[in-house]
């Protein structure tokens, strides 16, 4: 799949759309491709099939695992000062409006993405099938994808319309419902539940990338805790039930049954040296359950986002103007600088900070020191010059992947959903993780849910995971862990760059939905429900 990522946006018929507006259903082809002539072989729903793919993977300027890191108390914003980004600066105060750049992103990215995935399930009964398999794991993979984005929708925006079809016209999508919570949550669980069994349980090499069954189980798995905490967190929400698609209710034993499943039969395996998950030169690991794949084959030079097959995410990492570093590290725009409470974190001697955390004031080289900068960066994603584009931009083909859903986070995820009704099954799988770190030696005799929740941050640290973690433990803990990290050392020279930071449990951690959005459809069709955002 790697490799066809970048077909997506040279042959593929790609529809702009932003929801409840005129683009909603523009056609913009990329190349003589049109609808009337495509969407006729099996060839032609395969390349459709990438393109869902591609709206799932896609940055423009609102990657979430990014954003997520600066939502919680493991990154700073930073960039160039306090205006640079600023739709991020807004999340770390707060502040975000409904005219906040990234919200607007996310939503057109997630509508866009539903739009195709739709789209594709409308014409897929039109295509001319060679392969009966090949068309039930098609659609499984594209509801996999549309389950996956509701998920998305409900974790950030919480009342959103669900669509489910490509509608008839412009006013259809004007007027279209918005729907509660656990609306949105019951279409992501039918989604993800209907695509699971026509999902492979292995894929081939030249297949890397795309879903499998055990991706589903896993993402299942992810959705079951964040809906179990969110419900009892944020009581507005509405989510007072059990997980359901309205027939199959994904409980604590289910997700138990899902996580052992991924664990025994998923023949997948903990990397032995935790860095070299995040080697450029050795991706798609043994580790690797549903990893983001990335490509510099498309030599993308498209700063709207939607042609860029490369990492975009890794430039904002980077430092600024690094020099003397052994010509290692290319430069970046220094956001998502590391806090000083996830550095505290880690215990003396666990290689996964070396591993996480570039420490550029300790290395012997300089860079230029801007916004909210503690000298530690991510050196999980940090640009290296090793593997700068050869053509396009630089900013926009690293070709690094991303791994959403790894090993040790389902490990960690069945440490937590055992943790009461298992607790020696718990201590095995959060020592699996522990000691591939630390050795045999740091093994842990006993298990609670701070040990789960510390393994999971530092093991994660730089991956996105740690703002959700908090979210599900409750907004006083979320804000006490937040609201913390801003209390800096006390001798840095840009103290005065924290200050002012904290966050509103009246934003449930939520972005609001684009005012945009709201005023081109219907009067009263979209509302704001989170408090902040009201």
């Amino acid at each position: 799949m790697k490799k066809l990522r970048y077909i997506a946006y040279a042959v593929l018929v790609i529809f702009g759309m932003q929801a409840c507006t005129k683009s909603f259903l523009e056609l913009e082809p990329k190349t003589g491709l049109v609808e009337d002539n495509f969407y006729k072989t099996e060839s032609d729903a395969f390349l459709a099939l990438v393109g869902v793919y591609d709206a799932l993977t896609v940055q423009n300027w609102q990657f979430i695992p990014l954003m997520s890191d600066i939502f919680s108390d493991d990154a700073f914003t930073g960039g160039a000062d306090a205006k640079d980004m600023s739709q991020w600066h807004e999340i770390e105060l707060s502040q975000m409006t409904d005219a906040n750049n990234s919200a607007a992103d996310l939503w057109n990215r997630c509508y866009s993405a539903i739009y195709r995935a739709n789209l594709y399930m409308e014409k897929e009964g039109g295509i001319t099938w060679t392969n009966p398999e090949n068309r039930k794991r098609f659609l499984a993979e594209a509801k996999f994808i549309r389950g996956y984005i509701y998920f998305d929708l409900a974790r950030h925006y919480g009342w959103v319309p669900i669509i489910t079809s490509v509608l008839p016209s412009i006013d259809d999508y004007r007027k279209a419902t918005q729907n509660t919570p656990a609306e949105v949550y019951t279409q992501a669980a039918k989604d993800i539940l209907a695509a699971l069994p026509d999902l492979p349980a292995t894929i081939p090499a030249s297949e890397i990338g795309r879903i499998t069954k055990y991706a589903a189980k896993a993402l299942i798995s992810r959705i079951y805790l964040y809906h179990t905490g969110i419900k009892a967190a944020i009581p507005e929400l509405g989510l007072t039930g059990a997980w359901t698609d309205g027939t199959t209710t994904i409980d604590k034993a289910y997700v138990q049954a899902a996580l052992d499943d991924i664990i025994t039969t998923g023949g997948y395996s903990l990397v032995p040296n935790y860095a070299d998950l995040f080697d450029w030169y050795h991706q798609n690991s043994s580790e690797s359950i549903l990893e983001f794949q990335y490509s510099e084959k498309a030599k993308s030079s498209d700063w709207g986002g939607w042609g860029i097959n490369g990492n975009f995410s890794v430039i904002f990492y980077g430092m600024r103007n690094p020099a003397g570093y052994g010509g290692v590290w290319d430069a970046g725009w220094s956001f998502a600088t590391i806090t000083w409470s996830l550095i505290n974190e880690y215990e003396a001697g666990d290689p996964r900070k070396d591993a996480t955390v570039f420490n550029a004031d300790a290395e012997a080289g300089s860079y230029l020191k801007a916004f909210e900068n503690s000298g530690f960066f991510n050196k999980k994603f940090m640009p290296r010059n090793a593997f700068q584009a050869t053509a396009g931009s630089r900013e926009h083909n690293y070709p690094i992947n991303f791994i959403d859903i790894r090993l040790a986070d389902v490990l960690l995820m069945a440490s937590e959903v055992y943790v009461t009704d298992n607790p020696s099954k718990a201590k095995d799988y959060l020592n699996q993780v522990r000691t591939r770190a630390l050795g045999a030696g740091a093994a842990k005799s006993a298990v609670t849910l701070d040990d789960i929740y510390h393994e999971r941050r530092v093991e994660l640290a730089g991956e996105g995971s740690r703002k959700w973690d908090l979210l599900r433990r409750g907004m006083d803990y979320a804000k006490t862990k937040i609201d913390a990290s801003f209390n800096v050392p006390s001798n840095i020279p840009n103290k005065q760059d924290f200050a002012g930071r904290a966050f509103d449990p009246q934003t449930y951690g939520m972005f609001p939905i684009p005012g945009v959005e709201i005023r081109n459809c219907n009067t009263g069709v979209l509302k704001q429900y989170v408090p902040k955002y009201k």
